[in-house]
């Protein structure tokens, strides 16, 4: 069985979407069967891109294409030449996480009649149930998956309440299939260094203001708040605003980094710390990778209860602290607990470090493997 993945994200990226897209993939093909993944080619080159490697199983290829013709650049260009290339070769799935390629998949099933699937990270088929506003790209994947999900074989969310949305919408199948996580072999968190750590967009759709508003008053002796991400030059001078404002001057900002360096940084923290605004989102969709990555560290986590990210954990499951939205005080007695003391914090790293050998992308990419070989 031959599957072709299929993402506009540019390869070594330093972005969520390239890391989540290469795991997933190696994790597919670590169940047996032959994937090629089809990415952009970067336009940047950045040092974490020499340390990745193109072709880490034999089953598993990269196929990269420009997104560009002359001057123009769309991510049009990038679908239309995979497109032509799956149709000049043998596939039997086409899988695209990528709503923008919903037409051309369409295309695709039609001339060659492969089995194909839409892995959605969003969900644009109602925008009444959104907080966001209805700009020109998100209209045009509204109806696209609109028109088009209901002639592919299946869909797959990231969780049950994202699957519980589309199923009112749609006619075919839809799986909640979790995403998983790359196993970390040595050196996990410190509980001594009081390092609390977040990583990501400094966007206030990740509560980032909210972050630093109960660093305030959680007033943790030789606690650090190190805060780490930023997509882009506005969202750095907007944290280094919020950060030179606080009355708590222990807050380290780091730009974004490459995944390796990234991982190197939370293996010297303490507890990893993922605060959610309640919004529809977050609610339903999210399935934050820094979940996955804090707890591959063995990090005690400290998490928004929402009924997007309760799914992703086990029942009982010791490693991830669940606090309800807007508990500050909540989040300021957990902080404090996994800093002071050393016999919860222990508790909760080894109940991550023996649940980050279940959740591997392996064994959580199994639920996609079924789906497609039905």
């Amino acid at each position: 069985m031959k599957i072709a993945y299929v993402t506009k994200t540019p390869w070594g990226e330093n972005s969520p979407g390239f890391i989540f897209s290469y795991f997933q993939a190696k994790g597919i093909a670590e169940n047996n069967l032959n994937v090629t993944l089809f990415m952009k080619i970067a336009q940047s080159k950045y040092k974490g891109q020499r340390r990745i490697d193109q072709n880490p199983l034999p089953n598993l290829k990269v196929k990269l294409f420009k997104g560009n013709l002359s001057f123009l650049n769309a991510n049009e260009i990038f679908y239309h030449r995979v497109k032509k290339y799956i149709l000049h070769n043998k596939f039997d799935i086409v899988f695209t996480r990528d709503p923008g390629f919903l037409p051309f998949l369409y295309k695709i099933k039609r001339k060659s009649n492969n089995k194909t699937f839409y892995q959605s990270h969003n969900f644009y088929m109602d925008f009444n149930l959104h907080e966001y506003t209805q700009s020109n790209q998100r209209k045009k994947f509204h109806n696209y998956e609109k028109k088009y999900i209901n002639n592919l074989n299946a869909l797959m969310t990231l969780n049950h309440p994202q699957k519980e949305l589309y199923e009112k919408y749609v006619k075919i199948p839809v799986e909640a299939c979790h995403p998983g996580l790359h196993p970390k072999k040595s050196s996990f968190g410190n509980f001594k260094n009081r390092n609390i750590i977040y990583s990501g967009s400094f966007q206030k759709l990740k509560g980032i203001e909210e972050i630093i508003k109960l660093w305030e008053k959680t007033k943790l002796k030789k606690g650090v708040l190190s805060l780490i991400g930023g997509r882009n030059k506005k969202e750095l001078d907007y944290i280094f605003s919020l950060a030179n404002k606080s009355a708590a001057k222990n807050i380290n900002v780091k730009g974004w980094m490459d995944y390796s360096s990234l991982i190197h940084q939370m293996k010297n923290a303490s507890i990893g710390l993922i605060v959610l605004p309640d919004q529809f989102y977050n609610q339903y969709l999210t399935a934050p990778s820094k979940l996955y990555d804090f707890i591959s560290c063995g990090l005690p986590v400290i998490c928004t209860y929402l009924p997007s990210t309760k799914d992703l954990i086990p029942k009982n499951h010791k490693g991830v602290k669940f606090i309800k939205p807007g508990d500050t005080l909540g989040y300021i007695n957990a902080i404090k607990k996994f800093s002071e003391n050393k016999k919860e914090y222990e508790d909760a790293q080894q109940s991550n470090i023996d649940l980050s050998s279940q959740i591997t992308w392996a064994k959580m990419t199994k639920s996609m493997v079924k789906i497609f070989k039905k």
